[in-house]
């Protein structure tokens, strides 16, 4: 395939377009540039608008980090950058139209990552990404003028901390906007950019704030096709297939009042980390060759040649059922490694001291919990048994609440109401241990749901698939 190809630059490379008069003139945009202006001056004018939506998953919670597959598909809501370049050399000015995220200036010689992380710092994870990877190799050490110097301003439309991937729309924005600008200051044209290229690198991107991603919800940002939900695979590398929903059904997002940040909580890294050991007893007790300490639970079920609809079953003949959970001492003993190597392999990004691992559990949540992603996408492309698919989005929420564990009694409190008031299926979205549900609804009750739930919740709203990152010109 070539650039000139339409199908493949629709399919592969973030579209570039004019800005629609019609969005031009919209309370949104009008807005943004009318604070772009008001805070960088009103001679300034940004040269680009970029977009990238947020994602709910509808099924497949926790398991992308395993290897397997997942299916989201983004959102209305979404993150938006108008971008355009400052005289001020080897400095990033940023802005946010929410007044509650104060403004920052930032030397690009001075990217730090601090613990304690602002809104900021998700910004930082997408420009550092993009000078690492593309700028340093075209910038002389002697002179660093060249990085991109901007002024941006930020406005989002996803709640922040909502488990609708916020802060990985802000990332991918980010990297769009550095490398857009890049690209327009060296070289005076706006160069072909990959979606999978920029979904690698914003996964990685997302580990100098300290969160080890699985990359579904860059992978959605930028992949998604407006109408369609997508099938995200990981192995044997990135790869995105729409999935057609159901006619007659909608869906709801409703967010439970307590939020929750991947960034600054170790429950999700700690999860990362019990699902690796558990990967690591399992190939023990399997005697599966090739293994290496710290590989996914995937490959020790590809390896076994155990049918994933019945892995989370053999797992009782692995782990022992009476423990609740295994401690270090345990772990070390069954691996044949010492407490030096099993911190160094699979604790370094658990922020918090772990004593207790609960791995039978978070296996049988991750393998059963695969398993329910490829029925959900079979139903979808052939019986359509919208009964089924909520039997299974509800059979999800249960085991991310009892073996998985990151559920809250606010989310379970909404997966309920929303179940007793004529939802199909409901359950939690996202990291979880607070944020949002999604719940599927039948067109014809749309309206009760959607009333009964805004009177029980901090938000509830309906949407519909989107599309993927895009960049305007202005």
């Amino acid at each position: 395939m070539s650039f000139e190809d339409s199908d493949y630059i629709s399919a592969n490379i973030v579209p570039i377009r004019d800005l629609p008069a019609d969005l031009r003139q919209s309370e949104r945009i009008q807005r943004i540039l009318n604070e772009y202006q008001k805070h960088f001056g009103q001679s300034c004018r940004p040269l680009f608008l970029v977009r990238v939506p947020g994602r709910v998953n509808l099924i497949g919670e926790h398991i992308d980090y395993c290897g397997y597959s997942v299916l989201p598909m983004a959102i209305e809501q979404d993150i938006m950058m108008a971008v355009g370049p400052n005289d001020k050399s080897g400095q990033i000015h940023l802005a946010n139209v929410d007044n509650q995220y104060p403004d920052v200036t930032i030397n690009v010689m001075d990217l730090e990552f601090p613990k304690s992380i602002k809104w900021y710092h998700y910004f930082l994870c997408g420009y550092k990404g993009i000078v690492d990877k593309y700028c340093s190799m075209d910038v002389q050490s002697d002179n660093q003028q060249q990085l991109p110097s901007i002024n941006v301003i930020v406005h989002g439309t996803i709640p922040a901390a909502s488990g609708l991937s916020s802060s990985s729309a802000m990332v991918c924005s980010s990297a769009l906007s550095t490398l857009i600008a890049y690209h327009q200051s060296i070289f005076k044209i706006s160069t072909p950019i990959p979606k999978l290229d920029i979904a690698l690198l914003c996964t990685k991107c997302e580990r100098y704030i300290g969160t080890d991603s699985g990359g579904m919800d860059q992978a959605i940002a930028m992949l998604a096709e407006k109408g369609s939900a997508k099938i995200i695979d990981f192995i044997p590398q990135l790869n995105a297939t729409n999935v057609d929903l159901p006619d007659g059904v909608c869906w709801f997002i409703a967010h439970c009042g307590i939020s929750m940040q991947k960034a600054v909580t170790a429950h999700y890294n700690t999860r990362v980390a019990e699902t690796r050991l558990a990967a690591a007893i399992i190939a023990r007790k399997l005697k599966i060759a090739g293994y290496k300490l710290g590989d996914q639970l995937w490959v020790v079920q590809q390896a076994s040649a155990i049918p994933l609809a019945e892995m989370g079953e053999h797992l009782s003949s692995i782990f022992d059922l009476e423990k609740e959970f295994y401690t270090k001492s345990d772990i070390c003993s069954i691996l044949g490694i010492d407490t030096n190597e099993m911190e160094k392999t699979f604790l370094s990004r658990v922020s918090e001291p772990i004593e207790e691992f609960k791995l039978y559990q978070r296996a049988k949540h991750v393998y059963d919990e695969a398993y329910r992603v490829q029925e959900f996408r079979r139903i979808c492309d052939t019986t359509k048994d919208v009964e089924h698919l909520g039997q299974l989005m509800i059979e999800s929420h249960e085991s991310c609440r009892d073996l998985y564990e990151c559920s809250s009694p606010q989310l379970d409190e909404l997966v309920a109401l929303a179940l007793e008031n004529g939802a199909i299926g409901s359950r939690l979205t996202g990291a979880g241990w607070g944020g949002c549900t999604v719940s599927l609804v039948y067109e014809e009750n749309a309206q009760d749901f959607e009333t009964i739930l805004s009177k029980n919740c901090k938000f509830v709203c309906r949407t519909n698939p989107s599309g993927g990152a895009i960049i305007y010109q202005i």
